[in-house]
């Protein structure tokens, strides 16, 4: 190779590494700065921009008039966007999800890909935030084992864990069959189906509980019709408490029928009569009580009389309570 073609090649590299820290590239200064004339950083351009091209990795070259310099930019759909970035970092603090060395690490990575001229302001925004950030009382990561959950759940391995409830002395073994991952009020949770009991529905373990896992050399059938989906699951499960699906029927007469379509995905609105909706809706067992119960007297359950019977008796029950 030439002196000249590895000159050329050093030129190239240099300008592209600036431009992938979010510098711009004008031909004049970089004309000084590799002591070349600015037709020679036209061609080096050239070549830069037909690479790119060539590539297929969704990078372009810009050139800016007002600023006279040439910039690298990224399609919409390749990489996350500053405001995309800054919103999740948002809601990954407000979630509570990981220990606060963990949090932080996760946020700083997540800030190194906003672009260079704007990493401070980011920085500044949720400064406060992540050092008046309050971890969970259990203190633990779970992401190495939230991965070798997925793996499992993704290769239809039967797993052996070790579950400790809070006030369990010690943990107890359980045999399961993985089908889904789900993240919900501040915890995540592992979907599984228990082996030794023929549940139509699946059981809910909250994963910092997990105190050993052992993924087995078994598998076991899922057929694709009857596929766990955790979209679906979630749509119809409050407060990750599960139970027998149901459909109830009720009254609602608080100030944001849209807040309860929020709340149950599952919900349809059956019939409006002035400020009274009345919602119709698919969920799993015992998490919607304390949603229900959580509405006061905005809520009247209709059906199933089941529930509405659960309900009286536990608003009897507190009724007693507040009259000792």
């Amino acid at each position: 190779m030439s002196n000249q073609s590895h000159s050329q090649i050093s030129r190239i590299l240099s300008m592209y590494e600036n431009l992938r820290k979010g510098r711009g590239i004008n031909k004049k200064i970089e004309s000084q700065r590799f002591q070349v004339d600015e037709k020679t950083i036209q061609r080096d351009i050239k070549h830069l921009r037909d690479y790119l091209e060539t590539q297929k990795q969704n990078e372009f070259l810009e050139y800016n008039r007002i600023s006279k310099e040439y910039l690298l930019h990224t399609s919409k759909t390749s990489f996350l966007k500053n405001d995309e970035i800054f919103a999740i970092v948002k809601i990954l603090i407000e979630s509570r999800a990981f220990p606060k060395w963990e949090m932080q690490s996760v946020t700083e990575k997540l800030t190194h890909l906003v672009e260079p001229n704007n990493q401070r302001f980011m920085k500044q925004m949720i400064l406060n935030e992540k050092h008046l950030y309050v971890e969970l009382a259990h203190k633990k990561s779970v992401t190495s084992l939230l991965w070798s959950l997925a793996q499992a759940i993704y290769s239809k391995r039967i797993i052996e864990i070790q579950y400790k409830k809070e006030f369990d002395q010690i943990g107890k073994e359980r045999l399961l069959k993985p089908v889904g991952i789900v993240f919900s009020e501040y915890y995540f949770y592992l979907i599984a189906y228990q082996i030794e009991y023929d549940f139509d529905f699946p059981t809910i373990y909250r994963i910092d509980r997990v105190k050993s896992l052992n993924v087995l050399d078994r598998r076991f059938e899922m057929p694709y019709a009857n596929r766990f989906q955790e979209g679906e699951f979630r749509k119809r499960v409050q407060f990750m408490y599960s139970g027998e699906l149901m459909t109830i029927k009720f009254k609602f007469t608080g100030s944001s029928p849209q807040s309860v379509l929020d709340r149950l995905p599952t919900a349809r609105i059956v019939k409006e009569v002035n400020n009274c909706t009345e919602f119709m809706a698919e969920v799993y067992g015992e998490g919607i009580k304390m949603w229900l119960l959580s509405q006061g007297r905005h809520i009247e359950v209709l059906e199933p009389q089941k529930l509405r019977t659960e309900l009286h008796e536990e608003i009897t029950k507190m009724k007693s309570t507040y009259e000792s």
